[in-house]
């Protein structure tokens, strides 16, 4: 008797840790496509969602990108320094380690430069 309560013990945790494995992938998968269905939404209202990061909008961000590129950066246009006036400098700087950069062509060392560049007085030390 002792034996079969063992082995019914064991049975029952068997099939409750299964039920807690079929839950942990059901949430999973659940948790995908939640965002796959963001994604998906985000990329077919992309052309009216407009980008705001720290203060500088898609386009004032497009202007300071050739300042900023790891190949063959150009002076930055006085539109760029223009955004730069208003945007949330320190917001940006918190931008300085991230790996995204990089994936965009953007050297890091040349986008924190850019506000003593463009001759900001608040320009802050990143």
């Amino acid at each position: 008797m002792h034996i079969h309560f063992d082995t019914t013990t064991t049975y029952i945790q068997t099939n409750t840790q299964k039920k807690g494995k079929e839950e942990d992938k059901m949430a999973s998968k659940k948790a995908s496509f939640m965002v796959m269905i963001v994604v998906v939404m985000a990329i077919s209202m992309e052309s009216s969602v407009a980008i705001d990061l720290c203060g500088m909008t898609e386009t004032e961000l497009n202007e300071c990108k050739p300042a900023v590129t790891k190949e063959s950066p150009t002076s930055p246009s006085q539109l760029c320094c223009d955004a730069l006036k208003h945007a949330d400098l320190n917001c940006l700087c918190g931008y300085k380690h991230s790996p995204w950069l990089g994936s965009f062509g953007i050297d890091p060392e040349l986008a924190v430069g850019l506000p003593t560049i463009c001759g900001l007085a608040n320009a802050p030390t990143c």
